[in-house]
C-alpha cells in the first residue's frame, strides 16, 4: 500500500502544469503568518526604483540623483520570511555588474527582526550569505544592526552598522546605511537610498528560468562558482523519515545573483513543509556557505558549511555564525573547525536524472551519524 500510494503521489506531481517561482517560493500569505508583526515589512512588497544617493563632495548632504537599481521584494515561506532581489536598472551586456538578495524574517523567540543579505560585486564576492543585521519596528521605523564585517575601532572594539527603514508611504520609503566607532555616541550615514515604486506585485517568472537578476552569469563565472549547478532544475520524487514513512517530495533549483548562488527550494506538500536554502562560495572565506530557513513556527535560519560542494560533499551545521544580537561579531566563527558539528546535509548524487539529497544528525561528536530525512528525486 505504501508503495502504491507513493507512487500516485509522485506520478500527481510530475503531472502537475509548470509551475512559476510564486508556486515554488510560498508567495501566498497563509493565516499562521498574518499577524501585524509578522507583516511589518509588507510596505516593501512589489518592484521598487531606488535611488542610491551617495555623500556630496563637499556638503552637509547626500547627491540628490545616485545610482538606480530595479529591487524585486516578494513574501516567501507562506509569508514566514520576505525577500529581495536586486538588479542593476541599466544593464552592460558582456559586463559583470553587481546584485543584491536579502531574507529578513520575525524571530519570534527574541521577539526581534532577523535579516541575512548578500550583494556581490565585480570586485567583491562579499562573504555569501553571512552578513546579518537584527533589530525592530518602532512608531513607523525599523532599525537593524550588526557589528560591520571585519571592521573595528582602534581599540578592537566592533563598528556597528544600521540600517533604518523610514519615512514609509504606500509608494514611497527611504533607507538609510550608517556606522558608528564609539557605541552610537554619533553615527556616519554613508548612504541614503529612495525607494519609489513602480509595480504593487511581482510578476515571477517559470520556474525553468532563473530567479530575477540573473542575466547573464557574469558576475562570478569563476571555479569553484557552478559546482552545484548540476541541481539547478525541477525535480520531484520521495522523502524518507527514519521509521520508513515516504512522503512525495519536490527539489527546485534556480540561478541567482547571477552566478554568485543557487537556490533551493525543499517541498513535502502532504505535511506543509517548505524550505529555502541559499548555497554560495566565499572567496573572502575561502569556504562554501549554506543559509537555511523553514516555514515550521519557532524555527530560525541555519547555516551550513564545507570546503567544497558537489556530490558526496557534507555540510557541517555552524551555528557559532548565526547572529546573536547587535554587537557580537558572529564572522569571527566563520571559518570554525566543524568536525563536532552534530547536524549535516548533503548531496549523496547529482546526476542528468537523479538526485539525493540527506539530512543527518548525531546525539555527540562520539556518535554515529542518524539519517533524519533523505530526498530521492528524479527530473521533472
Amino acid at each position: 500500500m505504501i508503495i502504491e500510494w507513493m507512487a500516485a503521489s509522485v506520478l500527481t506531481l510530475q503531472s502537475d502544469p509548470a509551475r512559476d517561482w510564486d508556486d515554488v517560493l510560498g508567495t501566498e500569505i497563509t493565516e499562521e503568518w498574518q499577524s501585524p508583526v509578522h507583516r511589518q515589512y509588507d510596505f516593501w512588497l512589489g518592484e521598487w526604483d531606488a535611488n542610491w544617493r551617495g555623500r556630496e563632495e563637499d556638503g552637509l548632504d547626500h547627491v540628490e540623483d545616485g545610482s538606480h537599481t530595479h529591487q524585486f521584494v516578494i513574501p516567501v515561506l507562506d509569508g514566514k520570511a520576505v525577500m529581495e532581489l536586486m538588479v542593476p536598472s541599466e544593464l552592460t551586456s558582456g559586463v559583470a555588474q553587481w546584485r543584491g538578495f536579502s531574507l529578513r524574517y520575525y524571530d519570534e523567540e527574541n521577539d526581534r527582526w532577523i535579516m541575512a543579505q548578500h550583494w556581490p560585486g565585480p570586485q567583491n564576492d562579499g562573504v555569501a550569505f553571512l552578513d546579518q543585521l537584527t533589530g525592530n519596528e518602532r512608531f513607523g521605523r525599523i532599525a537593524v544592526y550588526s557589528p560591520d564585517l571585519r571592521r573595528t575601532t582602534p581599540d578592537g572594539e566592533p563598528q556597528i552598522r544600521r540600517y533604518t527603514f523610514s519615512d514609509i508611504r504606500e509608494d514611497a520609503f527611504r533607507w538609510d546605511g550608517a556606522n558608528t566607532a564609539d557605541r552610537g555616541t554619533s553615527w556616519f550615514t554613508w548612504m541614503a537610498v529612495d525607494f519609489r515604486r513602480l509595480d504593487a506585485e511581482v510578476d515571477m517568472p517559470p520556474a525553468s528560468e532563473p530567479l530575477p537578476g540573473y542575466n547573464e552569469g557574469l558576475l562570478c563565472s569563476d571555479e569553484p562558482h557552478g559546482a552545484l549547478d548540476g541541481v539547478i532544475g525541477a525535480w520531484s520524487g520521495t522523502a524518507t523519515s527514519p521509521d520508513g514513512t515516504v512522503e512525495a517530495s519536490r527539489i527546485t533549483a534556480g540561478q541567482m545573483l547571477d552566478g554568485c548562488g543557487v537556490m533551493v527550494a525543499f517541498e513535502r506538500p502532504e505535511s506543509g513543509y517548505r524550505s529555502l536554502t541559499f548555497w554560495s562560495w566565499s572567496p573572502q572565506l575561502e569556504r562554501w556557505f549554506a543559509l537555511y530557513l523553514n516555514n515550521q513556527s519557532g524555527q530560525g535560519h541555519r547555516y551550513y558549511s564545507a570546503a567544497t560542494a558537489s556530490e558526496g560533499a557534507s555540510f557541517n551545521l555552524n551555528p557559532g555564525v548565526a547572529i546573536v544580537d547587535a554587537e557580537t561579531p558572529y564572522i569571527n566563527h566563520a571559518q570554525d573547525d566543524l568536525t563536532d558539528s552534530l547536524q549535516r546535509i548533503g548531496w549523496l548524487e547529482i546526476s542528468e536524472t537523479e538526485l539525493v539529497f540527506r539530512v543527518d544528525w548525531r546525539s555527540s561528536a562520539n556518535t554515529e551519524w542518524q539519517m533524519s530525512r533523505e530526498y530521492r528525486v528524479e527530473r521533472d
